[in-house]
């Protein structure tokens, strides 16, 4: 829209030197120049051009407060943070507002500068850098990753997510009773009813493998020794 209103506003200064130029310049003859009717000619170009322009044309020219683009709500928590930062909740939204803005380095970043607020002891915080590293490396909970989610459930144990991140963990470690203990504390929360499928179908699979890793005892008859 600036390209146009630049354009347009050369063809303006043309159109008005086409005109002004041959009122201003000095005639032959013995009438003075009519820099008067310049001046006039200049203004209704101008101005004329410009009403005409906004009365037929379909631009919005007033803001419309009511849209807002899906950066704003993040400028906005920015532009608090520098104000106060020390605020642990903006600093949490900040975060899960990148994630869904899939800018995951970024909210690495608020993540832990939310951590460090909270002196290293808000296990959402310590969640939220997790899945953020997950989502970058689009991996498992591998080395740090999942070294966060064990600091979130040792500051809250019921965390349902550090729960579910730290079952799976576990199962990556081949800890299959603590994959189970955290699976099953999950399903007592009673979640919804997709979520418990899930959880039952990880239960389930886990006591499948629990029970092949049993030792088999042996059931050969022993035969009598001949007398």
């Amino acid at each position: 829209m600036i390209v146009f209103i630049l354009f347009a506003t050369m063809l303006i200064v043309i159109a008005a030197g086409l005109v002004v130029i041959p009122l201003i310049r000095p005639l032959r003859t013995q009438r003075p120049p009519a820099h008067w009717a310049a001046l006039f000619s200049c203004v209704v170009l101008a101005g004329g051009s410009a009403a005409m322009y906004v009365k037929f044309s379909n631009w919005s020219w007033q803001a419309n407060p009511g849209v807002a683009s899906p950066e704003s709500p993040v400028e906005q928590l920015i532009h608090h943070l520098d104000e106060h930062p020390k605020d642990l909740d903006d600093w949490l939204k900040l975060g899960k507002s990148y994630v869904v803005l899939q800018e995951y380095p970024l909210a690495v970043r608020a993540f832990q500068r939310a951590a460090a607020v909270a002196g290293g002891r808000s296990a959402p915080a310590l969640i939220g850098e997790a899945e953020a590293m997950i989502l970058i490396r689009d991996s498992s909970l591998n080395g740090k990753a999942g070294e966060l989610i064990e600091q979130a459930l040792v500051i809250d144990p019921n965390s349902p997510k550090a729960l579910f991140f730290g079952a799976a963990e576990a199962m990556r470690r081949g800890d299959l009773a603590l994959a189970r203990s955290r699976f099953g504390k999950l399903l007592a929360m009673h979640p919804p009813a997709d979520v418990q499928v899930v959880l039952k179908r990880e239960i389930a699979a886990i006591d499948a493998k629990m029970e092949a890793k049993k030792p088999r005892t042996s059931t050969k008859a022993v035969k009598p020794a001949r007398g």
